[in-house]
């Protein structure tokens, strides 16, 4: 039993994970169930889920989180071993990657597995049933006498192996209905990873850790094949390619877009939501995504402060930045911008630079992240360091708007008045961009995003730099990490 746990927001998040898992073991002779806790809006301390578990008796209970559903993860596999005798429980994703030692203390997890799990998970699976070895299970990691023992991460260096996710036991078409919209408004969109990895050294992100840093891309007979059958299968229009570094080599993007334009489906789009560098592109490039079905394109800036791009690691020169939007825009796309507030070290002048940027570009739109400490980040490991945040600090839901960690020199500063002023601007400097807004966002996404920086802005401000986090952890074996 794979399991998406309750929690994830489902107007941008669904299993993809889960679904390439599926189809690893499709020919290796399990049983498998997928158990969506978040579309059934059922926690893990639920009857619903009780029965679920005792129905199926599962002997491999497994589960992907990210950090910021770390705790809900654990009480699935809380669950699974409280319902479930001599179950093997699993934890992967995000969390478990940036963080295995620390994790592996709770009781619940018997084992993590670091990294990609599709040459892993079925690898893992071989294992429990003596059939390979325990060290050569890629990325897995395990206690053994008060240590934890792990083996190497082997990234899948040739990603055609891999087969496409399976997008019916992730029930695409019911996300569709439960307002899945990743920054489109087009109802029947499906995302696509069609390249893996990222070289850069930005210190708030995490992706080089995830996914190595060599970029591999899939071949472009792939990738068509894989939109072919979206298209003609599933009924997709809007292909979202979620990506952190798809132009990294423009060649390749420039063929991938040639080869979409000569399949001449009808009302077909794209988008690359997580952004695009624009630094790898050029004029011919933006011209042929706009003939290939893309409308908008992202770029993150990040800072409007050249100081905090360098504390950042950050690599760009802020004075290319408006150029490029007017180029991008003569291309006949519209252009959104990326930026992140309340980096460690940043002063309110900083973020006064940033105001003054966002006008200065003028962009069509953007999008406001308020910072808040990743594990896995290099910057997560410095707050620890310094002392400024615990190990263990985990992220708070943004859609609440609160944040687990403001730092020293904006203790008191009022985050969410200034992502609506920000917003409000933009819309009164250009009234087009108010319909970008409800394109972006399913409503009540929107509806509660504005509501939490109402509320936000109502509440009494940070008295210290470390704001504790929303949910508390279940008990683990060591009180080392509490």
């Amino acid at each position: 039993m794979l399991v998406w746990p309750y929690g994830f927001e489902k107007s941008y998040a669904l299993p993809l994970a889960l679904g390439y898992l599926a189809n690893s073991i499709k020919n290796m002779g399990h049983d498998l169930k997928i158990v969506d806790c978040c579309l059934e809006d059922q926690p893990a301390e639920s009857l619903w889920f009780r029965e679920r578990l005792r129905q199926f008796q599962p002997d491999v209970v497994g589960v992907s989180a990210w950090s910021i559903l770390f705790p809900e993860a654990l009480n699935v596999l809380s669950v699974a071993k409280q319902e479930l005798n001599n179950v093997t429980t699993l934890l992967g994703g995000p969390h478990a990657t940036s963080h295995a030692e620390s994790v592996l203390e709770y009781q619940q997890i018997d084992y993590v597995i670091r990294g990609e799990g599709e040459k892993a998970f079925p690898e893992f699976l071989d294992f429990l049933m003596m059939k390979r070895d325990l060290a050569d299970v890629s990325g897995l990691c395990w206690m053994q006498s008060g240590q934890m023992k792990q083996n190497a991460t082997n990234l899948v260096q040739n990603v055609d192996e891999l087969p496409l996710p399976d997008y019916d036991i992730i029930q695409l078409e019911r996300y569709w209905k439960a307002g899945y919209r990743y920054n489109t408004k087009e109802t029947k969109n499906a995302p696509l990873w069609m390249t893996r990895g990222c070289p850069y050294k930005c210190t708030f992100c995490a992706a080089p850790v995830l996914n190595g840093r060599p970029v591999r891309t899939h071949s472009i007979s792939y990738l068509i094949k894989w939109i072919e059958y979206l298209y003609h299968e599933k009924g997709v229009r809007w292909f979202n390619i979620i990506d952190d570094n798809f132009t990294f080599h423009v060649p390749f993007a420039k063929e991938f877009c040639r080869e979409v334009i000569k399949l001449n489906l009808k009302d077909i789009g794209f988008g690359t939501p997580n952004g695009i560098r624009f630094q790898r592109g050029d004029r011919e490039l933006w011209d042929l995504m706009k003939q290939a079905g893309w409308k908008s394109l992202i770029i993150a800036p990040e800072s409007g402060s050249q100081r905090v791009l360098k504390l950042m690691k950050k690599h760009l020169d802020l004075s290319l930045v408006p150029p490029a939007v007017k180029e991008i825009k003569k291309a006949g796309l519209t252009v959104q911008g990326l930026f992140l507030i309340g980096y460690p070290g940043e002063t309110l002048e900083d973020i006064k630079k940033t105001s003054e940027f966002i006008k200065k570009c003028r962009f069509n739109f953007i999008f406001l992240n308020v910072f808040q400490p990743l594990p896995g980040t290099p910057v997560y490991q410095e707050l620890v360091s310094k002392g400024e945040i615990k190990d263990g600090l985990l992220p708070n839901n943004y859609s609440e708007g609160t944040r687990s960690y403001v730092t020293k020199d904006l203790v008191g500063f009022n985050f969410p008045f200034f992502v609506l002023k920000t917003y409000a601007l933009l819309a009164l400097r250009d009234p087009l961009n108010i319909p970008n807004l409800f394109s972006f966002f399913d409503k009540k996404f929107l509806a509660k995003k504005l509501f939490a920086n109402f509320s936000g802005m109502l509440k009494p401000t940070a008295k210290g730099a470390i704001v504790s986090n929303s949910a508390p952890l279940p008990t683990m074996k060591s009180q080392s990490q509490s």
